[in-house]
């Protein structure tokens, strides 16, 4: 590989980390409470090895402040969405997380992928987010930003991580989407409803847009445990495919739920945007389910989490069923 090449390939995960940086140090501009978070997910959780979403890695920070300290600042990326969110709050906290994410064929083992399966692709990128809480109500805007493609650097990723483990090795990466920018917005709000002291119900409305995803979507999700009520705004970051929920502050509890979206457009499955490109057709409807359990002690929290949803494509080559793992501690 040519060295301008090589560096052309890392400008983006610089640029990534950048940002996340310039997360890490507004976070001494107001007294919080941070965290920082890992979170791994892979299809082999669910005993399978391509075909859909396969691979996600993240590393997040979150910044937490209550109505009472002094003001916390909102990410750069958030300032032209706030007029999305109340001013008032009881609890206010910021999400800083840069990833890295892998889409595969159903056959990774095949030169050429078939016709209309979902294409190889990888993402890297980097969100911000804004969560403001109200008593049982939880508000959130989100900004994602990233590039797809070979600077992604997904296919090295893959190919090394299956070499480590010994796993099939994915040979049609040629065959992935072209290098475009993407970026996305959310809006989305959460309402707690406890229908006794260990059980409490969330609902979720959401919408999504840009050119990595646009969707419209609810949901539901049922959690028994302890300290429902400190957490519940965590379910925010449940829902999705990059994010799992969290309890907090000596807290525990089993979940499960379901969401049902209609989904516009999906870079992954509709392949680059600009161009031609490998491509398969999207399913508009799509439904999934999650269940799992978090644990919390006083400054560390594990999550674990399976989801388990509807084919990204109407030809069903790409499944969406992973397992999470995450692990958070306070700073």
């Amino acid at each position: 590989m040519k060295k301008s090449n090589f560096v052309a390939r890392l400008c983006p995960c610089h640029l990534a980390f950048a940002l996340f940086a310039a997360g890490l140090a507004q976070t001494s501009q107001a007294q919080t409470t941070d965290w920082i978070s890992l979170v791994w997910q892979n299809d082999l959780f669910s005993g399978r090895d391509g075909g859909g979403y396969t691979n996600g890695l993240f590393i997040s920070l979150y910044q937490v402040a209550e109505a009472e300290a002094e003001p916390l600042v909102e990410p750069t990326l958030i300032k032209p969405l706030s007029w999305l969110l109340n001013d008032g709050y009881d609890l206010a906290f910021n999400e800083h997380s840069v990833g890295q994410v892998m889409i595969t064929p159903a056959d990774i083992s095949k030169s050429t992928p078939a016709p209309h399966e979902v294409p190889y692709a990888g993402l890297l990128t980097y969100r911000a987010s804004r969560v403001l809480v109200n008593d049982n109500i939880a508000d959130m805007v989100r900004t994602t930003v990233g590039v797809i493609g070979p600077a992604s650097m997904a296919e090295q990723s893959q190919k090394f991580i299956h070499k480590v483990v010994g796993s099939t090795e994915p040979k049609g990466w040629d065959y992935q989407l072209e290098n475009e920018p993407v970026i996305a917005v959310r809006r989305a709000r959460v309402w707690r409803y406890e229908l006794s002291p260990m059980i409490d119900t969330v609902l979720l409305a959401q919408g999504r847009a840009g050119n990595l995803e646009s969707a419209v979507g609810a949901g539901a999700l049922v959690r028994f445990g302890r300290g429902l009520q400190r957490s519940f705004a965590t379910t925010l970051l449940q829902q999705g495919r990059t994010s799992t929920p969290t309890a907090v502050e000596d807290g525990w509890y089993l979940y499960g739920g379901f969401e049902a979206d209609y989904v516009f457009n999906n870079i992954f499955v509709n392949g680059n945007t600009y161009r031609d490109s490998p491509s398969s057709d999207l399913r508009h409807n799509q439904l999934s389910f999650t269940a799992g359990m978090s644990y919390a002690w006083d400054a560390f929290s594990v999550t674990f989490g399976y989801k388990s949803g509807t084919k990204l494509d109407i030809h069903d080559s790409s499944r969406d069923s992973f397992g999470t793992l995450s692990f958070a501690w306070k700073l």
